[in-house]
């Protein structure tokens, strides 16, 4: 009996230090796997501008054909001239160049994606990137040339959609949301693929391409979600959208920097840029290009301040 009493309590000791390392382990993976989904913005508390302190006067900006580029040279660019800024902008033709362009310091931030096509992409690249601004977002819209109404549809259409995954399910829910298909309720929508398709009225034939390339698509097919920098671009106007999509907060657009410059002045003198009432008053303005873009939450705190 007592032998037996002994190897019990080894086994109990064996158990607990097994239990233990195991907690440890899932301690060490979790901490160090990153989040895929952050929207914390970075804030400049006591901000003190200080540009002789900054190493970089001349920035370069990455972004892809739309509007973007035109937002900051025309309302971030002169607030920061004031402190001795200028900024190039650097073009790209897709969605992929422009994050590794930063990673690579080929560049010193971009402006062209969103909260949750950022935090997809440095997690599956391992890049380490953090958005440091909210920005005045063009809703993705379904566009086409051969119907005025959803109402107008008929079966067997040809739809072209991203061919990312990010934008791709991004594509589906607004579909969904146009009550053009209908996705399986009790998935993720953020990452929704055709598989979860539960119904299909009007038998849609999709056709992914390049995100660039959905302008042109129009030409042979029926519909197209288009991104609405992509849309702008290439000359449509989202007003004759067939559908527009009502962003939630993780589609809003951002500026995006390495994460080792955070503490850098130029972060810095940008972020209190697009939080200053001069940068809001210009997106706001009633007779701008830029009155149809969804704001960020932040613009409102902005407007109520007294000058």
């Amino acid at each position: 009996m007592e032998h037996v009493h002994i190897f019990t309590k080894r086994n109990i000791v064996a158990g607990i230090a097994v239990t233990l390392l195991a907690l440890f382990v899932m301690f060490i993976f979790t901490a160090s796997v990153p989040k895929r989904e952050n929207i914390t913005m970075p804030v400049v508390a006591d901000y003190d501008s200080d540009t002789e302190a900054a190493e970089r006067k001349n920035l370069k900006l990455g972004v892809v054909p739309g509007p973007y580029g035109d937002m900051f040279m025309e309302t971030i660019q002169p607030l920061l001239a004031q402190l001795g800024y200028t900024t190039e902008l650097v073009y790209y033709d897709d969605f992929i160049r422009p994050n590794f362009a930063l990673a690579n310091k080929e560049i010193d931030l971009n402006m062209f994606q969103h909260h949750r096509y950022l935090n997809s992409f440095k997690f599956e690249n391992d890049l380490d990137l953090t958005a440091i601004a909210e920005i005045p977002t063009a809703s993705m819209g379904v566009f086409s040339k051969r119907y005025k109404s959803i109402d107008d549809l008929e079966e067997g259409i040809t739809v072209s959609i991203p061919d990312d995954s990010t934008n791709l399910s991004r594509a589906l829910k607004v579909l969904d949301a146009a009550k053009i298909i209908v996705l399986n309720p009790s998935i993720d929508m953020a990452r929704a693929t055709q598989n979860d398709i539960v119904h299909n009225p009007y038998k849609v034939v999709f056709t992914p391409v390049e995100a660039h390339y959905l302008v042109k698509s129009l030409e042979l097919c029926n519909l197209s979600v288009i991104n609405g920098n992509f849309a702008i671009s290439g000359g449509l106007n989202l007003s004759e959208a067939l559908y527009n999509e009502v962003l939630t907060e993780s589609y809003i657009n951002v500026i995006a920097v390495r994460t080792e410059d955070l503490s850098e002045q130029f972060v810095k003198d940008i972020i209190y840029a697009v939080r200053s009432r001069e940068y809001v008053d210009v997106i706001v303005d009633a007779d701008g290009k830029y009155v149809g873009f969804q704001r960020p939450r932040y613009f409102f705190g902005v407007m109520g301040r007294q000058r």
